[in-house]
């Protein structure tokens, strides 16, 4: 399901700025989301290489009074393991899953 990705990528995380504070200057607590409706898995989600995505995706969630102050982390992320969605097998498993859980 996963494979070893030697890549080092730069991820921009979108969230509130007291967030990113925390990320920042205290990172061993950094709370990871265990939500049922984290639609990738639990953990910490970035948009790769698109700060104005990651600012956006803030903005939005300001919008929706789920912030305070929108701002954007970055990241230097070595990938290891990952499902790249940028690779036709991946899709494909992404959309054979989607089916099956529609059932």
């Amino acid at each position: 399901m996963y494979d070893i990705r030697p890549n080092t990528i730069i991820g921009f995380h979108g969230c509130d700025a007291s967030v990113a504070d925390k990320l920042i200057n205290h990172p061993d607590d950094i709370k990871i989301s265990t939500e049922k409706f984290d639609w990738l898995g639990h953990g910490l989600y970035f948009w790769e290489n698109n700060y104005t995505r990651a600012m956006q995706w803030a903005e939005e969630k300001k919008a929706r009074g789920k912030i305070i102050t929108p701002a954007v982390v970055g990241a230097v992320i070595q990938l290891g393991q990952c499902c790249d969605f940028l690779d036709s097998k991946f899709i494909n498993m992404i959309q054979f899953y989607y089916e099956i859980m529609e059932e």
